[in-house]
């Protein structure tokens, strides 16, 4: 008697543990991204050092929006003003003798390739981390090459021409900014997506 009344108290093998579905084991939340495998947590990346309606915005649908507006950003500012205050050994030109159509268009499809990466990974989310790491390497190159133009018409950069050494300076303007804007944001977006998991198939339609 005295051994049923203390295995009464031991549950069998096959009872389910508090707490826990039948066979045991724990369903995890489908609230936050899940981390693609072996790429971390798959939260923001700097969860806590921006404000938090940054970080909504950077993670709204695993960066395909931020990267998306990213692109279109940096395409919007090829067609607006690019830099202004331009000077040529101290005399006062038009933007247009530094930057002329065939570099506006550059910059232009640049912000448009940017978009279409984004678009790609959303419609063929197989090949999401290849087109997020593309994006990212185009991105920060374009970061890198934006900032460095507008470096060097800050502090003034001396051209060899025909009649010789010659001083360009010029200051940034709306479309400088927002194409280095935009580059930053495909940039952020990129590395979300390489630590988030692709779409459900049912999230894309």
């Amino acid at each position: 008697m005295e051994y049923s009344q203390r295995n009464a108290g031991f549950p069998g093998r096959d009872a389910a543990s508090p707490g826990l579905p039948e066979g045991g084991t724990q369903r995890q939340s489908s609230g936050q991204p899940t981390a693609a495998p072996g790429t971390g947590s798959g939260q923001f990346p700097w969860s806590g050092v921006v404000p938090p309606q940054l970080e909504q915005i950077a993670m709204r649908e695993n960066g395909f929006v931020l990267a998306l507006w990213g692109g279109i950003g940096a395409a919007i500012g090829a067609l607006l003003p690019f830099i202004y205050n331009v000077q040529i050994d101290g005399t006062p030109y038009p933007s247009g003798s530094v930057i002329n159509a065939g570099a506006r268009f550059i910059s232009l499809f640049f912000g448009l390739l940017l978009a279409g990466l984004a678009l790609w990974t959303r419609y063929r989310p197989a090949y999401r981390r290849r087109i997020a790491t593309a994006s990212l390497v185009a991105s920060l190159l374009g970061l890198a090459g934006y900032c460095l133009f507008i470096l060097a018409g800050v502090t003034s950069v001396t051209v060899q021409t025909v009649n010789g050494p010659t001083q360009y300076s010029w200051d940034p303007s709306i479309g400088a900014l927002l194409s280095i804007a935009g580059c930053a944001a495909c940039a952020v977006a990129a590395i979300v997506m390489l630590r988030t998991r692709p779409p459900a198939p049912s999230e894309t339609r």
